[in-house]
């Protein structure tokens, strides 16, 4: 089959509608040029149109996005405790064993006994400690234990009461020797405080001094 004839937008002359290149005077065939631009720029459009359609009937895909794990909750270390109520420490196991309210301590007579002064009342507490930290312990770094008022006032122990009241409960703290791993020693103090301020112990609690602060509050 013959090819198409067109005229030579150049030299006028006639030329295969297919030939790149004009035979005749050598110029660019530009009709081939426009027609291979337009068949791509429909090739694009058809393209364009398919995509359309199918995101039409398809719907858009719905984007996912990824929840962050969850974090696991950590409960923050108990630090309130009541009486008889075990404390574990990093270097302690700790227990107020009990709290009593007594006007008078020692084993009897008149220079073995405490009284407190007038208006006063004597609040004794027995308490128990085990080194479990695997390394001997200094009797200074031993807990402490505070009496603290419902208003925050820290009391420390009646040394003079606490001699007498020892007397009476006989205990076998360490008083200058290190306690060593697996040892659990029992002590035993006195906190002198006004009857009046005292009350019924609402509100009143022990503070434990060891690795950190503990409170052990009175029934």
């Amino acid at each position: 089959m013959a090819s198409k004839l067109i005229q030579c937008k150049t030299c006028g002359a006639d030329i295969a509608a297919s030939a790149k290149m004009c035979p005749h005077c050598g110029a660019r065939n530009t009709t081939l040029v426009y027609r291979q631009l337009g068949a791509l720029l429909l090739t694009v459009v058809l393209l364009a149109i398919f995509i359309a359609v199918r995101i039409a009937l398809n719907g858009t895909p719905a984007t996912t996005t990824a929840r962050p794990a969850a974090t696991p909750t950590t409960q923050p270390p108990k630090t309130a405790f009541t009486i008889g109520e075990r404390i574990t420490t990093k270097s302690f196991e700790i227990t107020v064993d009990a709290v009593g309210l007594v006007d008078e301590v020692g084993i009897g007579g008149q220079y073995l006994t405490a009284t407190p002064a007038e208006g006063g009342i004597y609040v004794t507490l027995d308490v128990s400690y085990k080194n479990i930290s695997g390394e001997p312990i200094s009797a200074f770094k031993t807990p402490s234990f505070y009496l603290i008022d419902p208003s925050g006032v820290k009391y420390a122990s009646d040394l003079n009461a606490s001699f007498y009241y020892a007397l009476e409960r006989n205990p076998d703290k360490k008083t200058f020797s290190d306690l060593n791993p697996g040892i659990t020693v029992n002590d035993n103090l006195v906190f002198e405080v006004a009857a009046e301020l005292f009350g019924d112990s609402e509100g009143w609690k022990i503070r434990v001094d060891a690795d950190k602060d503990y409170e052990v509050a009175l029934p």
